[in-house]
């Protein structure tokens, strides 16, 4: 498990504007790829902050699309996907509620998993940051593949909200699994034991190209 890192919130156009920035051309050559889809976000690009980027997790895939520039020197997308092996796409719900917070004995050494359990996957700092806000059972199932033996390439996340609640996403690929994490958070401005979590964790396995 991780500590969970500071999300700071920027006022910045939403989803739904970036996405449509991506124009309807680009839209219907992820829609071909990845087929009907499941989730999603879209934002503005770290670097190339005036143009947009987009992650779709689809029926038969994980598209990435990022800015780039055609033969000619103009805005083009380039477009990443990880076709999934087909019907290999599962889920499970994890829900958290408010609860009591316990008086009694102070903590003891050993009582809690340790931040560093997944230490040695290859995930950046923010990556760290924004898993240690999510609950310890998503975090597990996000992280599971790759720490029982498939290599992580890439993952990414976004979240949008107040500093009470939260829509997330995020992704982590490997050579064999993709894991795609999104939902809601709300109670989060208050102690950590009156948080609410509905998130839907999904795995599927990465196709042999």
């Amino acid at each position: 498990m991780h500590d969970a890192g500071v999300l700071g919130l920027a006022d910045r156009p939403g989803r739904d504007h970036w996405w449509a920035q991506l124009g309807p051309a680009v839209r219907e050559r992820i829609a071909a790829r990845v087929g009907p889809t499941v989730e999603w976000w879209a934002d503005c690009h770290s670097v190339h902050v005036r143009r947009p980027h987009a992650v779709v997790l689809g029926e038969r895939g994980l598209a990435l699309c990022t800015p780039t520039v055609n033969d000619r020197g103009g805005p083009a997308q380039a477009l990443t996907v990880l076709p999934f092996v087909p019907a290999s796409l599962r889920h499970a719900v994890v829900v958290t509620r408010p609860r009591r917070r316990r008086v009694g004995r102070p903590a003891l050494p050993g009582d809690a998993p340790s931040a560093e359990t997944s230490a040695d996957l290859p995930l950046s700092g923010r990556m760290r940051g924004f898993l240690g806000n999510l609950p310890a059972e998503a975090q597990a199932r996000a992280q599971w593949p790759f720490a029982n033996g498939d290599v992580l390439d890439r993952s990414d996340f976004h979240y949008s909200g107040t500093q009470d609640t939260l829509d997330v996403w995020c992704y982590l690929a490997g050579r064999r699994w993709v894991t795609f994490v999104s939902g809601n958070g709300s109670g989060l401005s208050g102690p950590a034991h009156r948080a609410s979590w509905q998130l839907v964790c999904r795995r599927a396995e990465v196709a042999r190209r």
